[in-house]
């Protein structure tokens, strides 16, 4: 098929995605001026009063995160990014081969002062028996406790040396089986450095390069900055409360800047989408570890094609900030103003044979899908996973995952089929990892597809994504990872209620960002971009709409419903407890349905700023309402599917404009058909 013929088939998309939408992952309203050369939105235009494709309308200020203002821009000429001196893409051989047992230790920050916490972190391809981390400083070996534990694979352990001596000290891992697994040797200093060295160009220099051990640290690293227990959410708005958080992140303070101090002069500040967050967090540990990062840089391309790559790559050694003089702030920059615009959900769309990409697919095994890889949404979405939990007889086995959204907040991501769309009609999404890198000789250059094909597991190359027969094959594969045993089916249904109520309490908070933007800019009307652009475009109706969360909610909405019916036709999937019959657990299915209906739910905050609450009952019956609820427009009450004859609809003191509900109603059909549409 030549590329008019393909492209041409990708017009009626409409049949690969037909399941529903992911949240749309655009480039946010609150960008760097022009000259900093943002590219404009997709098929911009000019809009009308009324908010709709015609004439020119009103401006809106993007108005601040409520982390605060993100330090982007000061107003200041000389501070404008400078050449970015693209490399080229190369290729060499990156060593990234580890015994079974392989395990290291490190240690943060990375110039330890007498007196000051020094913490201890170690991770490891395998579980030991009893593991406990070593102090050996001086004459003095000591066990250190108390060791918080986490993961696998790779699985990670940290401690606290509260107050370490000046001088010499050697940490190590050690197990009941062998007392020393791996250790690491440090200089402790008498006091602490009083300059903040920044280098002559560059962003950060590069001290080291990638292998297995940094690897397995970044994977633990990501799991233990969003770990949440079973039952347990999370959310930061934007990504850097996370990093400013000490007990989350184990390389808070690394680099003694106070760069994860918010009341520092200058911290980290890190504000991604979804496209921009695996980027953001693996510039971040580079960043602190002196480790090479680099970015090819591409035009967006399509889900068939993936995305147009020329071979250009951005670095870290990118002389582009070299004016600005604080390293701190050299980072945040780069980030800002230079990753954020060149990098975009499109660049992760990279095809399963690309070489010249940042990501490659991976095989579905417990081995490979670690913390950081990400997983790829054809149509535009993209997760990073923190954390598998594995299925047992009283628990549902899932995967955990973060996403960032245009409105610079983080949520937390359960697997289910409805988060995880899939396709086998092209090879751009699925999961994937970090294309291996490596610095050498003054030159950037990454692993070939060939090479991590005959590399271990955990990093191997493999086309199996894309060789199931269909969506359904690959996502029944997944669950049996996750739980290798048939699960009763009670279990399950409450395990999905429960994530239909996980995803309408992220959604109201969504709902209330939007609500809040809208009062700081007098209820100025957001134009309605035109046809499928609803669900991908850029600006306030990228960053404050919800098509694409409201389809997924719609869809898991119906998978609640028919799971009854699913389980009494398809019985020999599940458990079905001894004594009964399929159509008894059907029954019992439907019995407990009637009793969360009213039970779950989740508490709404209302335009006069009282508090209501909606059930999942509540929610159902208005499946209908929710087809036309996405617009930011409307009052929180319309967002949540009240109408003029339900009570809370008395203090809604906001309706999008006619001309929009009428251009909605109009769109309806996608929503009804659960069916995102491709735009041409």
């Amino acid at each position: 098929m030549d590329r008019g013929t393909r492209r041409a088939w990708l017009v009626g998309l409409a049949a690969l995605v037909a399941g529903p939408s992911a949240t749309g992952c655009g480039k946010r309203s609150a960008v760097p001026p022009a000259d900093v050369g943002e590219e404009p939105a997709p098929g911009a235009r000019a809009r009308s009063p009324d908010g709709t494709s015609g004439g020119a309308g009103g401006t809106l200020d993007a108005g601040e995160p409520d982390a605060g203002p993100l330090d982007v821009w000061d107003g200041n000429p000389g501070d404008a990014e400078g050449p970015l001196a693209h490399v080229p893409h190369a290729i060499c051989e990156v060593d990234l081969a580890a015994a079974d047992d392989a395990a290291w230790v490190f240690f943060s920050p990375a110039r330890p002062v007498a007196g000051m916490p020094l913490r201890v972190i170690a991770v490891a391809e395998r579980d030991l028996d009893d593991p406990h981390l070593l102090l050996h400083e001086g004459r003095e070996r000591r066990r250190l406790g108390p060791v918080e534990a986490w993961g696998g694979p790779p699985w990670g352990w940290s401690a606290t040396v509260p107050a370490p001596s000046a001088g010499t000290l050697e940490l190590c891992l050690a197990s009941r089986d062998r007392p020393r697994h791996a250790c690491v040797r440090l200089e402790v200093a008498a006091a602490a450095e009083t300059t903040r060295a920044v280098p002559a160009t560059g962003i950060w220099p590069i001290e080291r390069n990638w292998d297995r051990g940094w690897e397995d640290l970044y994977q633990a690293w990501i799991a233990r900055l969003f770990l949440v227990e079973p039952g347990m959410t999370a959310g930061w708005r934007p990504l850097h409360k996370a990093l400013r958080d000490p007990t989350r992140n184990l390389l808070w303070g690394h680099l003694g800047l106070g760069e994860d101090d918010p009341a520092a002069a200058v911290p980290a500040e890190l504000a991604p989408d979804c496209g921009d967050a695996p980027y953001f967090l693996r510039a971040y540990f580079a960043w602190k570890h002196r480790l090479p990062f680099a970015a090819h840089v591409c035009k967006r391309g399509d889900p068939g094609f993936g995305p147009e790559c020329a071979g250009e790559v951005l670095t870290n050694l990118t002389p582009a900030w070299d004016q600005v003089a604080d390293p701190v702030l050299r980072f945040n920059r780069f980030l800002a103003e230079t990753v954020a615009r060149l990098v975009h959900s499109g660049t992760t769309r990279s095809l399963a044979d690309a070489e010249v990409s940042d990501f490659y697919p991976l095989p579905l095994s417990r081995a490979a899908l670690r913390p950081g890889t990400i997983f790829v949404d054809p149509r535009g979405h993209v997760l990073i996973l923190t954390r598998w939990l594995p299925g047992r007889r009283d628990r549902i086995g899932t995967l955990y995952a973060i996403d960032g959204h245009p409105d610079q907040s983080i949520s937390h991501k359960r697997y289910a089929r409805t988060n995880y769309f899939f396709t086998v009609k092209t090879t751009s999404g699925g999961f994937k990892a970090f294309r291996p890198l490596a610095y050498r000789d003054g030159e950037f250059c990454f692993a070939a597809n060939a090479a991590l094909a005959a590399a271990p597991p955990a990093v191997q190359y493999s086309t199996e994504q894309y060789q199931f027969a269909d969506a359904e094959a690959w996502h029944a594969r997944v669950e049996q990872l996750l739980n290798p045993e048939p699960l009763e089916p009670l279990l399950v249904y409450r395990d999905r209620l429960q994530l239909l109520v996980e995803m309408l309490a992220e959604r109201e908070t969504a709902v209330q960002v939007a609500f809040e933007f809208m009062e700081r800019n007098g209820w100025t009307v957001i134009p309605i971009p035109s046809g499928p652009e609803i669900f991908a475009t850029s600006g306030p109706w990228e960053d404050y709409s919800s098509p694409g969360r409201d389809l997924r909610l719609l869809a898991l909405a119906d998978e609640i419903l028919g799971f009854p019916a699913q389980v009494e036709e398809n019985a020999g999937a599940f458990r079905i407890p001894p004594g009964r019959t399929p159509a008894d657990v059907r029954a019992e299915l439907e019995a407990e349905w009637q009793r969360a209906r009213d039970e779950l739910g989740i508490e709404v905050r209302r335009s006069d700023g009282t508090a209501g609450r909606l059930t999942l009952g509540t929610f159902v019956d208005r499946l209908r309402a929710f087809e036309t609820a996405y617009n930011p427009n409307d009052c929180p009450e319309v967002r949540w599917g009240a109408g003029e004859n339900d009570p809370e609809y008395a203090t809604c003191a906001h309706r999008a404009p006619p001309a929009q509900r009428r251009l909605m109603e109009g769109y309806r059909w996608w929503f009804a058909a659960r069916r995102q549409p491709t735009a041409p």
